[in-house]
């Protein structure tokens, strides 16, 4: 099994150490067909892109997307969650910019309102000692479920990293939005048992790298293994064929 497409990739417009070009050079040379500039939106501390440096970034996609005919190259962020109730940090104006776009859930992102701190931070953070209780559980499942309802999701990223889920209810929300459910070779997660809860709830799932080097675009080794020790295939992955993808914002691959 390989991935023909990438859509997670962090550059120095984030905390990625190379630049969209090193990032499409070597989606290239491993024969992909499209690659995604994904970095994180502007309420991850220090590094999130700010609204008015999407336009330059969106400068140095259209360049390599001209000057590299064999690949595709797309604008996209990977914006926070950002409270309880499924809120996010990039506005619909902000998407509209966008090929795609990513939501996941970072411990240090700056909530909404300083009571959301109480929430999913607190839980990712006493996640990190012990399993969170099903009333957490509960709390942070419905916060993803209420984000890719409220929100035009094409991704959801890492889902299960530092914070406990309900993977088959995420699922079955993502599954009746058409949003993508990423399996991160990064992050590594979700795990083999979320993924089969999953794929049973008719979500489809995207392998991404999540590469914060140009060395790592389209390293999805992990994800992989995964994949196979379930038997999964094209009708469940859908960045490992020459099938058209069509995402929830309107594109298509």
């Amino acid at each position: 099994m390989k991935i023909t497409a990438d859509f997670h990739t962090h550059t120095r417009y984030s905390h990625g150490t190379g630049t969209v070009n090193d990032n499409v050079v070597n989606a290239l040379s491993l024969g992909m067909r499209a690659v995604a500039i994904t970095d994180h939106a502007k309420n991850h501390p220090l590094i999130g892109v700010k609204p008015e440096t999407i336009d330059t970034i969106r400068k140095d996609v259209v360049t390599a997307d001209k000057e590299y005919r064999n690949i595709r190259v797309l604008l996209g962020l990977e914006a926070n969650l950002i409270s309880p109730r499924g809120d996010i940090d990039v506005t619909e104006e902000q998407a509209d910019k966008l090929d795609i776009l990513l939501v996941g859930f970072h411990l240090t992102a700056y909530q909404k309102r300083f009571a959301d701190y109480f929430a999913l931070p607190w839980n990712g953070f006493t996640h990190i000692f012990c399993k969170n209780t099903a009333k957490q559980i509960a709390r942070n499942t419905q916060a993803f479920v209420d984000c890719i309802t409220k929100n035009k999701v094409d991704v959801l990223t890492h889902p299960g990293f530092r914070l406990d889920v309900d993977c088959k209810a995420i699922a079955a929300a993502c599954a009746a939005t058409g949003t993508y459910m990423e399996l991160s070779s990064r992050h590594r997660t979700p795990s083999a048992k979320d993924v089969e809860m999953i794929v049973a709830a008719g979500a489809k799932l995207i392998v991404n790298s999540d590469a914060h080097k140009p060395v790592n675009v389209g390293k999805c080794d992990w994800a992989i293994s995964v994949a196979e020790e379930i038997g999964l295939g094209e009708e469940e992955i859908v960045n490992v064929s020459d099938k058209p993808i069509k995402f929830r914002r309107g594109l298509e691959i």
